[in-house]
């Protein structure tokens, strides 16, 4: 549990949105590195530069759990072994890690109780505030994006909200990192996602002919029970075509 943060002092979350081009810049790079032979860290270093340049901080470093989900250092805006071992701390990165939430520290000096190994070293090494927010892959935490600020300017709403996308991106980088890792199995895959494209084929094909309905109707039509199924638009399309789903009372819906 983090310190609440202090909405009467120092709250930018009122003003204007900070300049958009470096997000925006950040943004266009990784989804263009995506496509090829990427090197993760690189891309998660300009991800923490995005997020300093943005902020304001003064560090910020990226750390994901390893299989014991002890929290590892990533990449860095600087690799000084003091800030390398400071984010590896009990602190705000493991806070937003377990949590699954934003953790927030305006003030390091009144959060000695709550991290008594992070904040004083914190404040040793020049640092006023500490910020962290969570990796998050789907439902699930990987680790932690975490900020360091040297003024006692406490980041505002927005500053978070922008951490986080730049946190949720790098946890897209990473996972597309570990698929290319596993090229051969993604190739083995992909005749799996075609199979479920010809089965949504066939469904159509039986929903057309027995509904009176063109395909683009019959198409429209799965989707629409998939969603209010809550189920997978491959599985309607397989029942249909098994004949567990009736088409004809599929159509008069």
């Amino acid at each position: 549990m983090a310190l609440a943060f202090d909405n009467r002092q120092h709250d930018r979350s009122s003003e204007q949105l900070p300049d958009s081009i470096p997000l925006l810049r950040s943004l266009v790079r990784t989804v263009d590195s995506l496509a090829g032979d990427f090197d993760v860290v690189e891309q998660c270093q300009q991800l923490l530069e995005t997020c300093t340049e943005i902020t304001g901080a003064t560090d910020a470093g990226l750390l994901l759990a390893d299989q014991r989900g002890e929290l590892q250092v990533l990449a860095s805006t600087n690799e000084s072994l003091r800030l390398l071992e400071l984010l590896q701390r009990d602190g705000p990165s493991r806070d937003a890690y377990r949590n699954k939430t934003a953790a927030s520290v305006p003030d390091l000096c009144a959060a000695t109780d709550l991290w008594p190994g992070f904040a004083p070293a914190a404040a040793a090494a020049g640092y006023r505030c500490a910020y962290a927010v969570p990796l998050r892959l789907h439902r699930d935490s990987i680790g932690a994006l975490t900020i360091l600020a040297a003024s006692a300017t406490a980041l505002g709403q927005q500053d978070l909200r922008i951490a986080q996308i730049l946190a949720d991106i790098a946890a897209v980088g990473i996972a597309h990192h570990v698929l290319l890792a596993q090229d051969a199995t993604i190739q083995a895959q992909l005749p799996t996602a075609l199979n479920a494209r010809v089965t949504i084929e066939q469904a159509k094909g039986v929903l057309a002919e027995r509904g009176d309905l063109d395909m683009d109707q019959a198409f429209q039509l799965m989707r629409e029970h998939a969603r209010a199924t809550g189920r997978r638009l491959t599985d309607i399309a397989g029942e249909i075509v098994e004949g567990r789903i009736d088409p004809g009372a599929e159509a008069a819906d």
